[in-house]
């Protein structure tokens, strides 16, 4: 009789690590000293643990109970005290240091370039982090990375917490952030890798136009800060943004033509193995160590070392082991969306591919198409929920296009690899071939680019419990339990039918009264009414259209009744939201300005939508009194709003109020860049959070 479930040792510690950093996180942002005090006495637990199963000899049980509970509160522990270090501070905020330190990365912002500076000094005193700075048009100095630079700026400490969500910035330890403007200072220092990044970029950017440069840099490097916005959503939208992440399609195909060269040179399968890894650590240095190339790599390490023992080669153990390996030394990758996806999409082909194939097979599909298919397949089930919860959509198109366009990208990469390599060294003749080497990629960028890809996501679902839902039931469908046709085709309906009640209970919720959400992003923010009669979007100064569309469908809400602008700055806020909307208000102040993207904007001081109340009392602030409770939203310093019982904004409140709500961090106050999107649930005058927010720092 076959097992159940193949127990696989590595699989359960990774898991158990993953669950310490995600417990050693979640009590940090809560500050729960209690639970953490709990958690300290587990080693004593855990001796104790030893010594019972020792006295009775019972080793298999102690190993697959010690190794992933050390590992559990190794995770908890690292993660707790990442995020401690990076939390302290050598600076005062808001003052103007001398700066000293090295680039080691750079990149295009909207307005100019930045850099990410490492071994740091602020008026002399060595400090610890890194620096992300912005660099205007006239900064000074020409600086890249390798350089080494001297500024004078304003030197600003960056929160591990933002939006509700551990920093991304914090994942890379990048502590301080900075501008220049002008006299920045800057000497050349030799760097093996950044001189190497350095030639790549200036080969391609001198022989190509901007974005199909920054497009084809991004496939070697992973560094998509060059690519207009406008592209790269092209790409996402079409499910194919993954070419860009260097992972397992980039270091697999180096690793393959290495390997295929060294057995056609006959050459020893250990010095094969040595030399082919050298290689793929290398590129992996050469993109930053990433931590989707260095999950490639390890998974390539793990492979060579199977064959060398004439060992079975197991995905799912090899997965594990470059978890276990990345995370014990980097934990806070695990919140990084790159890590998350390039995990998810390979645990996803391992355990789908082949059992997909081998139904496609059944159908007397071609092999090679079944085996596309079933990759293509398995990666979208393994990472739909990230993509959910992290960009609010998944590609209808993604399927069809991994299947049709990942084969011809893998072609496209070894050409341009090849080229870009040979013209790195023999510079003469890259106006000669680059230009000719890209052409096929060119033509895949125009496709994208003008296919219109956005009419194909599908969205308003995906947040919440829909991720470990979703996961409990992919796991019961998979080839990893050994359960008989019928018992899938049950686990399948009945997880279909569970995740539908729950969109639909989300999509339609709350049943009675109302549901205000607080959302925002930079000095932009948003607030949603949602009731049984409809939903409203209210938008302030500064809304990020791609952050508000994410916001709107993790909320599910795939159409609104009435948008609500304040500030004449959003005026152009719609028609970047391609979603339903019923009618637009604006004050009545404003000059009126027809039409409002396909709508006709209402201009108006009082009205009525979805059963609450709105009245505008100048340009910038808006009143409503929903389900009994006054609110007032306020865009700008100057209002003339007397009281209320929820206060949304970022200046100082000189009114009578029950709660303010903040969208940038303020002392005092509940403000969404510390805690995420703020919910309240509104019933007959009364309002309460729907769910427990950190304790304000």
């Amino acid at each position: 009789m076959s097992k159940f479930v193949n127990v696989r040792l590595p699989v359960i510690v990774a898991l158990s690590l993953c669950a310490g950093i995600g417990l050693g996180i979640l009590l940090y942002y809560y500050n729960l000293t209690v639970a953490w005090a709990a958690l300290a006495i587990a080693p004593a637990a855990v001796a104790v643990l030893i010594w019972t199963l020792a006295k009775h000899k019972i080793i298999k049980p102690l190993i697959f109970i010690l190794l992933p509970l050390l590992l559990f509160i190794g995770g908890a522990l690292n993660s707790y005290y990442g995020i401690s270090r990076f939390d302290r501070t050598q600076i005062l905020e808001d003052k103007e240091y001398a700066i000293h330190g090295k680039v080691k990365q750079m990149g295009a912002t909207a307005t100019g370039e930045y850099i990410i500076i490492s071994n740091i000094t602020a008026n002399g005193q060595k400090i610890d982090g890194n620096m992300y700075v912005y660099l205007s048009p006239t900064y000074g100095e020409l600086c890249s990375e390798g350089y080494t630079v001297d500024f004078i700026g304003p030197v600003e400490k960056v929160r591990p917490f933002q939006y509700g969500k551990l920093s991304s910035y914090t994942e890379n330890n990048v502590k301080y952030r900075s501008s220049v403007f002008a006299g920045l200072k800057s000497t050349y220092k030799y760097n093996f890798f950044a001189s190497i990044r350095s030639v790549m970029r200036n080969t391609l950017f001198s022989n190509l136009d901007k974005n199909t440069a920054a497009i084809c840099y991004a496939m070697l490097t992973g560094n998509t800060d060059f690519i207009d916005e406008a592209s790269l959503d092209s790409f996402r939208y079409g499910g194919v943004a993954h070419i860009f992440a260097v992972s397992g399609l980039h270091i697999g195909l180096i690793f393959g033509i290495i390997s295929f060269i060294l057995k056609k040179l006959h050459c020893n399968k250990y010095i094969s193995a040595i030399i082919g890894l050298t290689f793929v650590f290398l590129y992996s240095a050469l993109c930053g160590f990433t931590p989707s190339s260095l999950r490639a790599a390890i998974m390539c390490a793990v492979l060579s070392l199977a064959n060398l023992l004439r060992r079975r080669y197991d995905g799912l153990n090899a997965l594990a082991a470059a978890v276990i390996l990345i995370l014990s030394i980097t934990p806070l990758n695990l919140m990084s969306v790159g890590f998350q996806l390039s995990v998810c999409a390979i645990g996803g082909i391992t355990c789908f591919s082949k059992y997909i194939e081998k139904l496609l097979t059944k159908i007397k599909l071609p092999y090679k198409i079944s085996s596309a298919i079933g990759t293509s397949l398995g990666a979208q089930l393994g990472t739909l929920p990230i993509m959910l919860c992290n960009f609010g959509y998944i590609s209808a198109a993604g399927l069809l296009l991994n299947i049709v366009v990942i084969p011809a990208v893998s072609v496209m990469f070894i050409i341009l690899f090849v080229a870009v390599v040979l013209c790195s060294v023999i510079g003469v003749i890259a106006p000669f071939v680059i230009p000719y080497a890209v052409l096929p990629l060119q033509f895949t960028i125009s496709l994208f680019v003008g296919a219109g890809f956005e009419n194909a996501l599908i969205s308003g679902f995906g947040a919440g419990l829909f991720v470990p839902i979703y996961f409990l039931f992919v796991l019961g469908i998979s080839d990893k339990l050994n359960l008989k046709i019928v018992a899938r085709i049950t686990i399948l309906a009945c997880g279909v039918a569970i995740l539908t009640t729950y969109v639909l209970i989300r999509y339609n919720a709350p049943q009675s009264g109302y549901r205000l959400i607080v959302s925002a992003y930079g000095n932009g923010g948003e607030a949603i009414i949602k009731s049984n009669m409809g939903t409203v979007l209210i938008v302030t100064d500064e809304v990020n259209p791609s952050r508000l569309k994410n916001t709107l469908n993790n909320n599910y809400v795939t159409e609104i009744d009435a948008l609500i602008v304040l500030g004449e700055s959003n005026l152009d806020v719609y028609p970047l939201l391609d979603i339903d909307c019923g009618a637009v208000y604006v004050c009545n102040n404003y000059p009126q300005i027809q039409p409002y993207g396909d709508m006709q904007v209402t201009y108006s001081g009082e009205f009525t939508v979805c059963g609450a109340d709105f009245f505008f009392y100048d340009d910038n602030t808006l009143f409503a009194e929903v389900g009994g409770v006054k609110i007032a939203i306020c865009a700008d310093e100057n209002y003339t709003v007397k009281s209320c019982d929820i206060f949304i904004s970022d200046k100082p409140a000189k009114i009578e109020y029950q709660t303010q709500i903040s969208f940038t961090h303020t002392e005092g106050t509940l403000n969404v860049q510390d805690c995420g999107d703020i919910i309240y649930n509104i019933k007959n005058g009364n309002f309460r959070l729907a769910y427990n927010i950190p304790p304000l720092k």
